[in-house]
């Protein structure tokens, strides 16, 4: 009974792979229409039309799904990792790997009771771990992009005391900075010269780096094009306010680093101790990998391990 309910499982999320897989071959065109729409920003009656429709050729499946808000998401969140994907393509990535969990844990545990429950824990850990990767690579680029912004600031202020244009000023720091800020920048040029409003692609550049820190250059840049004002003191005092929040981040992760310490002392410490009852009892230890509540009694503590890290780091994580 148990065996059939597992492949009964594996049957239903293999249907949703194939209507994934049969979604994104149907609306492939439409959507990557739709999203160099959003790329850019054209804020014409049009594409603000285009926009609100859904990507795929069957709307009634996908108002049933209400995925519209979950893919907008998705590819935004693609949109700042810099990751080449469709969204049906990161979604079908989803759901291969948490099958794939699934279907390991089956194959170890024979289709026991025990080795359902775990697989589908594994099947969910599984399907968040793609998000976790885009997650990491979208604060890392964000982060990057953070540092290099004082130099481009200082880059663009000096280029228009220098006589040159604001356009100009930014496409000679792209030229001089490494990515990935000046390829936002060669992308902000472009979408400008292919016939976009600097404010609009600023704006659109804005939401693809979701940083602080940039919102303040954007917003310093569209005040001073509508009120007026020496552009290159503005930047320079945008400059100096983004090395003064840096100064005190790194006064901040000073004074949290004890805090930080505990958490990875409380992470790690039961997988040392872990390794040293394995080292005393062997025998008695390796029940935990051999029998299926062993395996479940892991998975649990590791969950649970994780969670407790999260939760510290959460705590201690001050924005600035």
């Amino acid at each position: 009974m148990i065996t059939g309910l597992a492949v009964g499982f594996v049957l239903l999320a293999l249907i949703f792979a194939a209507v994934g897989f049969y979604l994104v071959n149907v609306g492939a065109e439409e959507e990557a229409h739709l999203r160099s729409l959003k790329t850019r920003a054209v804020q014409d009656v049009e594409a603000q039309t285009l926009l609100r429709r859904s990507s795929s050729a069957i709307p009634a499946l996908r108002r049933v799904l209400d995925t519209s808000m979950w893919a907008d998401r998705a590819a935004l969140d693609l949109e700042r990792a810099h990751l080449r994907l469709r969204v049906g393509e990161y979604l079908l990535i989803r759901i291969f790997v948490a099958l794939a969990s699934l279907g390991l844990s089956l194959l170890f545990t024979r289709g026991s009771a025990i080795g359902l429950i775990v697989g589908i824990v594994l099947a969910l850990v599984g399907y968040m771990l793609p998000a976790f990767y885009v997650g990491l690579k979208k604060r890392h680029r964000k982060h990057t992009i953070e540092r290099q912004l004082v130099e481009a600031l200082s880059h663009i202020a000096n280029s228009i005391r220098a006589g040159f244009a604001m356009l100009q000023a930014v496409d000679a720091a792209a030229q001089r900075l490494k990515p990935p800020l000046s390829e936002e920048f060669s992308r902000l040029v472009t979408d400008v010269r292919l016939g976009a409003s600097l404010e609009d692609s600023l704006t659109a550049m804005g939401s693809r780096v979701n940083s602080y820190d940039l919102d303040m250059m954007i917003t310093a840049i569209l005040i001073q094009r509508s009120s007026g004002g020496n552009l290159s003191e503005v930047l320079d005092n945008v400059a100096e306010t983004i090395r003064d929040r840096d100064r005190i981040r790194g006064e901040i992760r000073v004074m949290t680093s004890q805090q930080r310490f505990s958490a990875w002392v409380l992470s790690l410490w039961p997988l040392v101790l872990a390794g040293v009852f394995v080292l005393l009892n062997h025998n008695i230890m390796s029940n935990l990998w051999t029998e299926p509540a062993g395996i479940a009694m892991l998975v649990i503590a590791g969950a649970l391990q994780v969670l407790g890290f999260l939760t510290i780091r959460r705590i201690i994580s001050i924005e600035i």
